[in-house]
């Protein structure tokens, strides 16, 4: 397989776990990325390239995000759709939302994208490896760790603990680095992105983990996971019958389900990402209706 461009890397990344056939904040914020990092890649593939061409460059690149509108934002994600699913490492699934009673009952279609997980894992590691680890960082992870952090999805990748770790070593590296400094300075994000950035973040601290304290996993940010209700089962079932049959629902609707222990409760790796499983009953006009709710696990 071809050696991926920063505009590739960055989109297998940040896409992962979007909604593919609606128009979302989220996903605004992605493709305004992908823009500045098509504007950026010539100017860190050129040998030789001054500080002020690097300076205006990057400028360029951070208006380009600024001034995109919806149609260009159209153009941009089916130009990386097609090229990605071409090569295999993109395909749309079935959203996890469209599980949930309310929207299942409703026939509403909802679709995401999934990343090529081999090639999503690779890609992430390797930027994590480099940032957390001592050693030199290169410009091209340097910039991938920068159209991340303006699109609002830093926080898939590293946890608030690594997130100290991570300003600590590009603040090191902006300190010896020019061209690190002038583009760690840029910013595209809309202030609207980042209040709804805080916002969620805030709320993820409602549905913090303990029992995953110190385990390695990635959990996603908050708006790319969805709390959802399965009426998949019947009165007077026990909880083991009842995630069973959660599972086999999930993967009736096209989802990738794997159970996992995690001390003494067991969680549900549904497409990557980690949910915690308990029973619920819900009322509709005042009927009860058993099933169990997927609430995602955050670190």
């Amino acid at each position: 397989m071809r050696e991926l461009n920063l505009s590739e890397q960055y989109a297998l990344i940040a896409l992962e776990g979007q909604e593919s056939l609606h128009r979302s904040v989220a996903k605004s914020a992605v493709l305004r990325a992908v823009t500045a990092a098509e504007v950026l890649m010539p100017v860190l593939e050129k040998e030789g390239c001054s500080l002020s061409e690097f300076a205006e460059e990057a400028e360029k690149a951070v208006q380009a995000a600024k001034n995109m509108n919806k149609k260009k934002e159209r153009q941009i994600e089916q130009k990386v759709k097609e090229s990605l699913e071409k090569e295999g490492l993109l395909c749309e699934i079935p959203d996890l939302l469209g599980c949930d009673l309310n929207y299942y009952s409703s026939g509403i279609e909802l679709k995401s994208y999934r990343s090529e997980e081999q090639t999503y894992f690779r890609i992430r590691e390797c930027l994590r490896a480099e940032i957390l680890d001592d050693g030199e960082i290169t410009m091209e992870c340097l910039s991938l760790l920068w159209l991340l952090r303006e699109s609002g999805c830093i926080h898939d990748l590293f946890s608030a603990t690594e997130q100290e770790r991570v300003l600590e070593r590009v603040n090191g590296m902006a300190a010896e680095n020019e061209y690190c400094r002038i583009l760690w300075e840029k910013e595209f994000h809309s202030i609207f992105e980042s209040f709804t950035g805080r916002f969620l973040r805030a709320k993820s601290k409602l549905f913090e983990n303990p029992y995953l304290e110190g385990v390695s996993l990635a959990f996603p940010y908050l708006e790319r996971r969805k709390a959802i209700f399965i009426d998949c089962v019947v009165f007077g079932t026990n909880v083991e019958e009842r995630r069973s049959a959660a599972v086999d629902f999930l993967r009736k609707m096209g989802h990738n389900v794997e159970e996992v222990r995690s001390g003494s409760e067991t969680l549900l790796k549904i497409d990557g990402m980690y949910y915690r499983i308990f029973p619920a009953t819900r009322r509709s006009y005042k009927v009860p209706i058993q099933g169990v709710n997927l609430v995602p696990v955050y670190w």
